[in-house]
């Protein structure tokens, strides 16, 4: 069955917060296995939906649009995060330590930005090869 570009989205979107919410829970019962089984669960719902939408012809420029959209929104999350870290380290005192938060903070920057230099490099490669 295929599916229009905009319902996909909103089923996405739907299959995303369902993801975001049994992760929560996981993490609030302390249950370590709710998490990863709700992660693998809505990356194979997504994946589906992804699978299931109609096929649509892109050019040079909605790839190009893409990918300046996904650059400027690491660029902004990880900014974001930075100054996030920065309020944490400096409100952080006796009586409440955000330590613990501000080292999750600097572990996921650490993970995006060596994601984004991984990726980048491979693209890189495998579009070069592709070309004459």
């Amino acid at each position: 069955m295929l599916m229009k570009s905009g319902h996909a989205t909103i089923v996405g979107i739907i299959v995303l917060a369902g993801m975001v919410a049994g992760i929560m829970y996981g993490v609030k019962t302390g249950n370590a296995a709710i998490p990863p089984a709700a992660f693998l669960a809505g990356a194979f719902l997504l994946l589906l939906i992804k699978r299931s939408v109609s096929t649509v012809i892109e050019d040079e420029f909605t790839r190009l649009v893409e990918q300046k959209a996904a650059t400027m929104t690491l660029n902004v999350t990880s900014f974001a995060f930075t100054v996030i870290g920065l309020i944490l380290i400096t409100i952080s005192g006796p009586g409440n330590d955000y330590y613990m938060a501000v080292y999750a903070i600097a572990a996921m920057l650490i993970t995006l930005s060596a994601l984004y230099a991984a990726t980048s490099i491979w693209y890189s490669r495998h579009l070069r090869a592709g070309s004459p």
